[in-house]
């Protein structure tokens, strides 16, 4: 076997162990059965525009999930107004619900909930609020994962790939405590237009423990299926971290999720 291969191998068995948890173990946790709570969203993107939940190691909030929304045709005029000035640059945008629910219930039938949007993080000080009582429009799901009790982190730094040569982002894999929320704006050194859906991107010769920086160059592998039935496929992709839009590290300091 090639010293490629054997380097490469044990990274995407990891991944694909993590990306397709078992389904009993998914029932056997009560996913779904919390009750309905408050799920604050972080904001970002212009051309598209990605909500993604901010998560922690509770029942209610046990998810990583990322979503493309739509405000409708002015919010979203008013928000990417926002989002282009140049003294928003390095800010971040939070969404604030106006309802309760349980964050599974948006991968089912609901499709839509009412927020206020904010500049800055709406639990900290300095944020204002941009839009009051939103109808917030669910387009696509990007990426959903509960966090189980007995998952393993993987060896090599993990994640989510999503957007397009214009935006393109990576989502940290969050998988067990401590761990940390990051999401990075990047850039490809060649074009590869629209990331494939359920694309994650892992780099063999980083540890996961190791947030990336702006300015970092990232090697590694883009993981990923052609259609959600076919062979995975395995794909060289070179990156530099163009920005970091967010990183949280003290809400998934620790768990308080049972074992059962």
């Amino acid at each position: 076997m090639k010293s490629w291969l054997r380097s490469i191998l044990p990274g995407a068995l990891v991944l694909l162990a993590i990306a397709l948890p078992s389904t009993d173990s998914v029932a056997q946790t009560g996913i779904g059965a919390e009750p309905p709570g408050f799920h604050g969203m972080l904001l970002f993107g212009s051309e598209r525009i990605y909500m993604s939940h901010l998560p922690m190691f509770t029942p209610q909030h046990r998810y990583q999930a990322i979503w493309e929304v739509s405000f409708g045709e002015a919010g979203d005029a008013a928000y990417r107004a926002e989002w282009a000035r140049p003294d928003n640059a390095g800010g971040i945008f939070t969404l604030a619900p106006q309802e309760l629910f349980r964050l599974p219930d948006l991968t089912a039938a609901r499709t839509s909930f009412t927020a206020d949007v904010h500049v800055g993080h709406f639990e900290r000080p300095g944020h204002r609020k941009l839009l009051e009582g939103a109808t917030v429009t669910l387009k696509q799901a990007v990426h959903w994962h509960p966090f189980l009790p007995g998952d393993r982190r993987p060896d090599q730094a993990t994640y989510v790939l999503f957007g397009g040569d214009d935006e393109l982002f990576l989502a940290h894999w969050i998988s067990t405590a401590p761990n940390y929320d990051q999401v990075l704006a990047v850039a490809p050194s060649a074009a590869i237009g629209r990331a494939p859906a359920g694309a994650q991107f892992v780099m063999l010769e980083r540890d996961d423990e190791q947030p990336l920086r702006a300015g970092d160059m990232a090697a590694g592998l883009m993981i990923h299926r052609d259609r959600p039935d076919g062979p995975v496929q395995l794909d060289m992709l070179d990156l530099t971290v163009r920005s970091i839009y967010y990183l949280e590290e003290g809400e998934l300091s620790s768990s308080h999720l049972a074992m059962r």
